[in-house]
């Protein structure tokens, strides 16, 4: 980005980033399903525990802090401002203020939680806080890269490190939300991507590590979520897109404003983040856990596929509805309910998913 003659290299800052309704919006769910919550109360647990839900202004943190409450938890909520606190406040949800990157911030969880009037335990510590920032390899500066390993990876490490021996005491459990992302890569989504293949790495290991001592870590991988930051992360890439130098937009806007379109039609059809937020409290409340778990029909299809099929092939799949086309080669589109234009490969997408179903793999 910022050749010479280009825009400022450093026109969008990490600290505006992180800060721009591009990357946090407000909530899109108050509460889950009347079927889900059904659901939840099969798994209902005694209410004297207390939940810890990173992220949880918006989105999956949201729905997944509702789903916990309603399950007889206390959550401790996280989030980063008072008007975030004030939209999450509810029964059963306490608001506390945590970015996950800031010191300070992650002591005074743990003393919240040592300090509990109640003395009750820490149950489960949800990982989920994350941002998105999408470009090309080559084009996205190194702080924002940083940026995001410092939200999506540290931030979560830090957590952990100060938690686990609430979680040791309590033979709790760990949910580390990682992406499909994290398993399969897609172009334009590599800092966001490298940031959830290190998060399945350090999983691995901390599951290996602290199992013997009774703590359990799940990993969810989902993959398209209706979340007000996955809607305006396509936003956020034509912004950057825009900021490159002349010779990187001519190398990659075409690919950029592929995936954007390709994403924002997928993105329609995609899990709503009241369901996401619904398994994943059952998934931090079942008692026997698998390692991981997977979200959507697009994960479910995709992350089988990379076990057993080659790299190239891979390659391929994943950058099918991606590549750049001339106008004149497009095939018509096909609308959908409501006039929405689908992609052709998200609709096989979506209906290899739904065999996955079938079959037991999103389970």
């Amino acid at each position: 980005m910022g050749g010479a003659g280009g825009p400022d290299r450093h026109a969008l800052s990490p600290g505006r980033i992180r800060n721009s309704r591009l990357v946090k919006g407000p909530a899109l769910v108050n509460r889950p399903p009347e079927d889900s919550r059904k659901d939840q109360r099969k798994n209902h647990r005694k209410p004297d525990e207390l939940v810890v839900v990173s992220g949880a202004s918006s989105g999956i943190g949201a729905a997944t802090a509702c789903a916990l409450a309603e399950m007889g938890y206390h959550v401790l909520a996280g989030v980063r401002t008072d008007s975030e606190a004030d939209a999450v406040r509810a029964d059963g949800i306490e608001p506390v203020t945590l970015d996950i990157t800031v010191p300070h911030h992650v002591e005074a969880l743990a003393r919240r939680i040592a300090d509990d009037p109640e003395q009750r335990a820490l149950r489960v510590l949800v990982n989920n806080a994350g941002i998105e920032i999408n470009a090309p390899v080559e084009a996205l500066p190194l702080a924002l890269w940083r940026e995001q390993f410092e939200v999506n990876l540290f931030g979560h490490i830090a957590v952990i490190q100060k938690l686990l021996p609430f979680l040791r005491r309590s033979r709790g459990r760990i949910v580390n939300i990682s992406s499909v992302g994290g398993v399969a890569a897609l172009p334009v989504f590599g800092a966001y991507a490298g940031t959830k293949f290190a998060l399945e790495a350090a999983s691995d290991s901390l599951r290996r590590e602290v199992s013997a001592h009774g703590v359990q870590v799940v990993v969810v991988q989902p993959g398209g979520v209706r979340t007000e930051m996955a809607a305006r992360s396509g936003d956020l890439s034509l912004e950057l897109a825009a900021a490159m130098s002349t010779e990187h937009q001519h190398l990659y806007g075409h690919l950029i404003n592929a995936t954007v379109a390709s994403n924002t039609a997928f993105l329609e059809r995609a899990l709503p983040a009241a369901k996401a937020g619904a398994k994943i409290a059952r998934v931090a409340t079942t008692p026997r856990p698998r390692a991981r778990y997977t979200l959507g029909t697009d994960a479910a299809f995709i992350i089988p596929l990379t076990r057993f099929l080659p790299s190239r092939l891979m390659d391929a799949i994943l950058t099918m509805s991606h590549r750049p086309r001339k106008p004149k080669t497009h095939p018509r589109p096909r609308p959908g309910p409501q006039g929405v234009l689908h992609d052709p490969l998200a609709d096989r997408i979506e209906l290899m998913g739904r065999y996955a179903d079938i079959a037991g793999l999103n389970d």
